[in-house]
């Protein structure tokens, strides 16, 4: 799971170079907030979608961003199969 890991850190480093500590809290807060969009976007779409296939169609059409992946399948793992 490096893409969630990795994204704020990255997102941070950038603020840090553009506004010092202020551009660091807020990189770091939004690559928080979109690795966040990302889990919910996977919860909604194996609730909504995957709920309609069946289990095995469901896990392998599910969308996974990239950097994302094992993030997305340890959700829809749980979500899908129970």
């Amino acid at each position: 799971m490096l893409g969630p890991i990795l994204f704020p850190i990255g997102l941070g480093i950038a603020g840090w170079l553009s506004g010092d500590a202020a551009g660091l809290v807020v990189g770091v807060g939004v690559g928080f907030l979109f690795s966040f969009a990302v889990a919910a976007a996977a919860a909604w779409w194996s609730q909504a979608i995957g709920s309609l296939l069946e289990p095995e169609d469901a896990l392998a059409n599910a969308p996974r961003p990239p950097g994302f992946g094992k993030l997305c399948d340890w959700i829809y793992e749980r979500a899908i199969r129970d």
